[in-house]
């Protein structure tokens, strides 16, 4: 199991991580796969929430999911990649967490559905997690105030830094 004595080394796994990981037909399985795997080795100190492993067990039991995992099946899936002998561990959440996100939510002018990005992010700050592996940028930029910076996985790094480099070219050009 990671130390928990300094979590700002910990990293926080999204979603589509472990959804990557777990769906051989999804693009990013090739790439996910073995970094949720190393996580679960210890290789990588990692972390995630229940509130990420419940999204997780919904994309692997939507009717579009590749290949469509039965109920039990995805149970057992997600499961797995947090019980012993894995080394993800799962963060505490609680009321100082439901408080932060509200108060996250607010701050960034989140609505709807992105209350649940507030609750990860909260779990991890509060956690002292800085780092997050995630496929979903947009999800993720609007943290980076708050401390919390995307460091992965490499294709994300990549996309990252194309969004920069446009973005620098947009200012010299105008």
């Amino acid at each position: 199991m990671p130390s928990t004595s300094d979590s700002t080394d910990l990293i926080l796994f999204d979603a589509g991580m472990f959804i990557g990981a777990l769906l051989g037909g999804d693009p990013r399985h090739v790439e996910a796969r073995p970094l949720v795997e190393a996580a679960r080795r210890g290789e990588m100190s990692s972390c995630t929430t229940a509130s990420i492993l419940s999204e997780v067990y919904g994309a692997l039991t939507w009717e579009k999911a590749q290949p469509r995992h039965a109920p039990e099946e995805a149970a057992e899936a997600v499961r797995l990649l947090v019980e012993v002998p894995s080394a993800i561990q799962v963060l505490d959440t609680g009321l100082n967490v439901a408080l932060l996100a509200l108060e996250l939510a607010s701050a960034h002018n989140l609505t709807a559905r992105r209350i649940h990005d507030a609750r990860h992010a909260a779990a991890a700050l509060l956690a002292g997690v800085r780092f997050v592996y995630t496929y979903d940028i947009e999800d993720w930029k609007v943290f980076e105030a708050d401390g919390l910076q995307i460091s992965g996985p490499p294709s994300t790094l990549t996309q990252l830094k194309r969004i920069e480099e446009g973005k620098k070219s947009e200012s010299l050009g105008n």
